[in-house]
């Protein structure tokens, strides 16, 4: 899945678990991994019988690619040493997450922001170093969830919270920043959670969209193939269900300011001429326009 390989490296909120049908082309084995079916080949991977085989699937993913780290690892992500298997994608997270962080930072103070899909935590711990910001960062998987409060407990302007974004309570207060960072990817309908969100934000608040593919309508089924082979080549082929490719016009409905491009000019030459990492994903920012 090149290009798209490294976005399993943050939690995965929102993904779809409905219920895994008879005609599945793998079905749980005796040890609890996925199997081919045989008397199905050919059919699409499955769905998730519920959201434990979601958390054990995408694990078993995480854990295949080289992205379980150790908690003194995480404590400083996205810093990785030059070793790391993964370092040019760290690189290009932290290139992100500074463009990020110094925009937030020019807010009006105090700000209230939520990541969702927070993972281990380590975007979130980033956000909480800006000065003025209380940050919550939002998790359904426990255990990664509980790896973030182990590494971060001694930040007293961030707590995490377990829980699937489409059954929380509105957070209170309000938030004036929802981030999404790397975890549209695993959301079925990205229009309903951006209305939730809208709903949840404080008058004036925003929602950075950045660290994810966006697709050309017509380039959508052929990066549902490249996520399908690569899933299966690692052998989690289920997995390739509940990752989603999102067309920009899902986005038409929203007053969605493209805050960086990648393919812009002053990027490619930071990239290629002066060898700079740079995201190869875009920033949007969509913002609830009601007064501040």
């Amino acid at each position: 899945m090149p290009g798209e390989r490294w976005l399993t490296a943050v939690g995965a909120v929102g993904a779809p678990m409905p219920t895994a049908s008879a005609d599945a082309s793998y079905v749980a084995g005796p040890s609890g991994a996925w199997e081919p079916n045989p008397t199905t080949a050919g059919n699409p991977p499955p769905a998730y019988p519920t959201a434990a085989d979601w958390t054990a699937a995408y694990l078993r993913a995480r854990e295949r690619e080289g992205r379980l780290y150790s908690d003194p690892a995480v404590a400083v992500l996205p810093n990785v040493p030059a070793s790391d298997p993964l370092r040019s994608e760290w690189l290009q997270r932290s290139d992100s997450t500074g463009r990020l962080v110094a925009a937030l930072g020019r807010l009006p103070r105090p700000i209230e922001v939520l990541e969702i899909g927070c993972g281990n935590g380590w975007l979130s711990n980033r956000l909480a170093q800006i000065p003025g910001a209380s940050v919550v960062g939002l998790e359904a998987n426990a255990g990664e969830l509980d790896q973030a409060r182990r590494v971060f407990a001694g930040r007293s302007n961030l707590r995490f919270v377990h829980a699937d974004v489409r059954t929380a309570a509105r957070p209170q207060p309000a938030p004036d920043v929802i981030v999404l960072a790397s975890v549209i990817q695993y959301v079925d309908d990205l229009p309903t959670l951006i209305r939730q969100l809208l709903g949840w934000l404080a008058p004036g608040g925003e929602i950075d969209l950045l660290d994810s593919p966006l697709y050309r309508t017509a380039d959508v089924p052929a990066a549902r193939e490249r996520s399908r082979r690569y899933y299966a080549s690692i052998g989690v082929p289920e997995m390739a269900a509940s990752y989603h490719h999102h067309d920009w016009h899902e986005l038409d409905g929203f007053a969605a300011d493209q805050r960086y491009r990648p393919d812009s000019v002053r990027a490619n030459v930071e990239r290629r001429v002066l060898g700079r990492p740079r995201s190869a994903f875009p920033w949007l920012v969509i913002r609830n326009e009601a007064a501040r």
